[in-house]
């Protein structure tokens, strides 16, 4: 066994400041706001959560109003980080939330950002050709060609600019993120499924200088 040491996380005194990275982007798509849902309480969906693989394929109001309860930002506000400090539904080191979301939908060969301040998708025109092959790439792990697949792409200098040896806390935001999803999912009567793969090497090949890495992928859809 191999065990590999990412070190012990502690804030930086002074931190750095941090340019966050620029997005390329075309279209945007406002999201609605979600709806009220009558859904089980936080222990009742913990009992009731389970990993499910079969997926139909899931609207726009229903990606919405997941998004909405589960990854939309709640309240920002400034940092001498370079950058807004958030809270969401997930909990996050630092409230720096590093951790984006990008989304691609069936039979779109877009792929979208997910904008939580702001509930909206924005398409990254450079990502389908850094991206060539990630789609066939999870279906090869999982056939489900009808699911929405999220891939979890992490902004390592954010949290690195408050922390030294701050990597763990990205792989702890992301399971955090993972877990948020999969209860709001529950809440939702949707299914969901976190992939095993990281998303390397075509999610680092959207920015130059290890800007952005992929710590994760995951199926999304409703029920067949």
């Amino acid at each position: 066994m191999t065990w590999i040491d990412l070190g012990n996380p502690f804030p930086k005194h002074p931190h750095d400041l941090y340019k966050p990275f620029r997005w390329v982007t075309g279209k945007i798509q406002h999201l609605p706001a979600g709806l009220p849902v009558a859904s089980p309480a936080v222990l009742e969906a913990l009992q009731q959560r389970r990993t499910v693989r079969q997926f139909a394929a899931l609207e726009d109001a229903g990606l919405a109003d997941f998004l909405w309860y589960a990854c939309r930002t709640y309240e920002s506000w400034p940092s001498d980080l370079g950058f807004e400090l958030e809270y969401r539904a997930s909990p996050s080191a630092g409230a720096i939330h590093p951790i984006h979301l990008v989304i691609k939908r069936p039979h779109d060969e877009r792929w979208w950002l997910y904008e939580p301040r702001g509930h909206f998708l924005a398409e990254l025109t450079t990502a389908p050709k850094a991206f060539e092959g990630l789609w066939e790439h999870s279906q090869q792990l999982l056939n489900a060609p009808h699911a929405t697949l999220i891939l979890f792409l992490a902004e390592p200098g954010k949290a690195l600019a408050k922390y030294q040896e701050g990597c763990s806390l990205i792989w702890r935001d992301a399971g955090a993120q993972v877990a948020t999803m999969a209860l709001a999912a529950c809440g939702l009567g949707l299914n969901f499924c976190p992939l095993g793969i990281t998303g390397e090497p075509w999610a680092s090949a959207l920015a130059e200088e290890s800007q952005l890495v992929g710590v994760g992928l995951a199926f999304l859809g409703l029920a067949p």
